[in-house]
């Protein structure tokens, strides 16, 4: 059978989801240097009413007059309205490459047909219409900002009907497909959730945009002083993003999120032409929560010195015995080998055949899932796993994924994942998933996400104590030295990523394994030796069992990380999006007693055959 246009068609659905998401989230429009961040949750009460008017006399009207003769009216209808005001400002070199402003305002509609035990969801239904529809396809709907009653009126009108149209196909699709195979989950398609009405509303900050350039700039002169650096950046973005939702079972929230990132990201190549990037990162409430400029710019100028450093540091050979992820790294591996594992994944029905084979691919060459593991040991016994979207902090170090409620509305609590080793549940949304009935209060944009993962260890060592348990366990080995990993560089489960993963598993092509960036050599004595060109090969969310010892203390890390893909969420990407959540994870420094590290395969680009401008040329 030939696969090649249905390859090409997920080739075009990928950029397109790249695209839509870069529409909806980086749009920049030039503003004066002069211009402050605007304070959307600051408006007049009669421009407020008419938006929040608007959904409740339309979801009214749907309820009771949106239906087609002889076929089912809806039995769940939500809008979700998410308006974002954002500045973004980036440079190079201590020159400033774009500095703008946007504001936008997106609604987006699910509206399920059937009742909550069969539905029109989790159900794929092929390339024959799946891209076929307008901009209101995945429940993007653009939403004027001026507040006019009757305009919101119709945009709501026009994308109800229309998910109402798509819903029946569907549920028409997905009756035909039970018809010719028998089901292997019996699984209701929606949980029945306690309504809730929720207010979140944080204050927006006074936000000048002069400062906040100047701070970029002066930030980016570092790396502009380094000449071994090819490309270079500082970027920094201040955003609030207020939500409103609302659903025909009475829930209700209103949510706010003010945040503002710093990054800083520099590449270049060793002599053999292996490219090498880093990157720093910081995330805040307010611009005034951010270190301070002169903190600030020696973690840059620690950054330029650990590339330096790799670019003169020698290849590691294959190797094959313990390694030691301490600090930032753990958290790394953790985010994207384990934690995807533990959110609850439904099976994708499709009406096509080879749409069925390719989903059993990816299945099996996609990220990992635990799907057939509650119940059974995932880690050690003095391992546990806790998700915790009710607190803000953890120590002294602020977490960024906390909330009162998921995107569906569902109360956040604490959740117990893995007790003592034991899978114990899922985090999932209102899809059931096999031995999980109801919602962890997890929907996080397309799908389950964690919120703070905890990974929390018994009787954990000091840090001296675990790195003296390495070194007696490669002196057990009869090696010569250990390897400890002190960054990876990877933020987890990317879209990219995932899309990467995703045609690896399908066209059996693509290197296996992760990139490591800072690996060291530690010889029994001690001595440590910078190696470079680092791959985990084989490693998995099985692997973390053979956990051997973890530290006392935690490091935290916060990632935007995109919910694993899954094809069964096209049909109902409107309670979410395609936004990446961000999470925070607190993980100890971990200890594995046997790994595999190669050098990668793949080939390399040629440097540059110059050497870099100057002043002095």
């Amino acid at each position: 059978m030939n696969r090649a246009p249905t390859r090409l068609w997920l080739r075009r659905g990928l950029v397109l989801c790249a695209l839509l998401t870069f529409q909806k989230q980086s749009g920049l429009r030039a503003q004066s240097a002069g211009d402050s961040l605007a304070q959307p949750n600051q408006q007049p009460a009669n421009q407020e009413r008419a938006l929040s008017r608007a959904m409740r006399d339309e979801l009214s009207r749907s309820k009771k007059d949106l239906r087609l003769a002889q076929l089912e009216a809806p039995y769940f209808i939500s809008y979700q309205i998410r308006e974002v005001q954002d500045v973004g400002i980036s440079a190079s070199n201590g020159s400033l490459l774009a500095s703008g402003e946007n504001r936008s305002r997106m609604l987006t509609v699910e509206l399920r047909v059937g009742d909550y035990a069969l539905d029109n969801t989790n159900f794929f239904a092929g390339p024959e219409f799946a891209f076929t529809r307008n901009r209101s396809f995945f429940g993007f709907n653009e939403l004027p900002l001026d507040d006019n009653y009757l305009e919101f009126r119709r945009v709501l009108w026009l994308a109800t009907d229309s998910a109402y149209k798509q819903a029946l196909e569907n549920l028409a699709g997905k009756h035909a497909a039970l018809q010719n195979r028998t089901r292997t989950e019996n699984l209701p398609d929606f949980s029945k959730e306690e309504p809730t009405r929720t207010s979140d509303v944080l204050p927006s900050e006074k936000f000048q945009r002069s400062g906040a350039e100047s701070l970029v700039r002066d930030l980016s002169k570092i790396l502009g002083n380094v000449s071994e650096l090819y490309n270079s950046s500082v970027t920094l973005s201040a955003s609030y993003l207020r939500t409103v939702y609302l659903n025909s079972e009475g829930t209700s929230y209103e949510i706010t999120e003010p945040l503002v990132t710093l990054a800083a990201s520099a590449s270049t190549q060793a002599v053999d032409g292996m490219p090498l990037d880093e990157s720093v990162d910081y995330y805040a409430r307010s611009l005034a929560s951010l270190p301070a400029p002169d903190e600030l710019a020696a973690r840059i100028r620690d950054m330029t010195v650990r590339l330096e450093n790799l670019r003169k540091a020698p290849l590691l050979d294959r190797y094959n015995g313990p390694v030691l992820f301490e600090g930032r790294a753990a958290c790394e591996i953790f985010s994207g080998e384990f934690a995807p594992a533990l959110t609850g994944r439904r099976k994708t029905l499709s009406g096509s055949p080879e749409m069925d084979s390719i989903f059993g691919r990816f299945s099996e060459g996609g990220s990992a899932s635990f799907a057939d593991k509650l119940g059974g040991r995932v880690l050690p016994q003095f391992l546990s796993v806790v998700d915790n979207p009710t607190i803000s902090n953890y120590g002294n170090a602020p977490l960024f994924a906390s909330y009162k409620v998921d995107q569906e509305g569902v109360r956040a609590r604490e959740t117990r994942v893995v007790e003592n080793g034991v899978l114990k549940t899922f985090l999932t949304t209102r899809t059931p998933v096999e031995g999980v009935a109801h919602s962890s209060g997890n929907r996080r944009g397309p799908g389950p996400a964690p919120s703070n993962l905890i990974l929390v260890s018994e009787n954990g060592q000091t840090e001296a104590g675990l790195k003296q348990q390495f070194l007696e366990l490669v002196k057990k080995r009869g090696l010569d030295y250990g390897i400890i990993i002190r960054e990876i560089g990877s933020s987890g489960a990317s879209m990219e990523e995932q899309a990467m993963a995703m045609m690896s598993a399908m066209t059996g092509r693509g290197e296996k394994g992760r990139n490591v960036l800072l690996a060291y050599k530690v010889y029994l004595d001690g001595r440590e030796e910078l190696v470079r060109g680092a791959r985990l090969s084989g490693m998995n969310a099985d692997s973390f069992k053979e956990i051997v010892s973890a530290s006392k203390s935690a490091a935290v890390y916060t990632v935007t990380q995109m919910p694993h893909f899954d094809f069964s969420m096209i049909s109902s990407f409107a309670g979410g999006g395609m936004s990446a959540p961000l999470v925070s994870y607190v993980v100890p420094s971990l200890l594995f007693d046997d790994l595999t590290l190669a050098k990668p395969t793949s080939e390399l680009p040629k440097p540059p055959f110059s050497s870099p401008p100057t002043a002095a040329q």
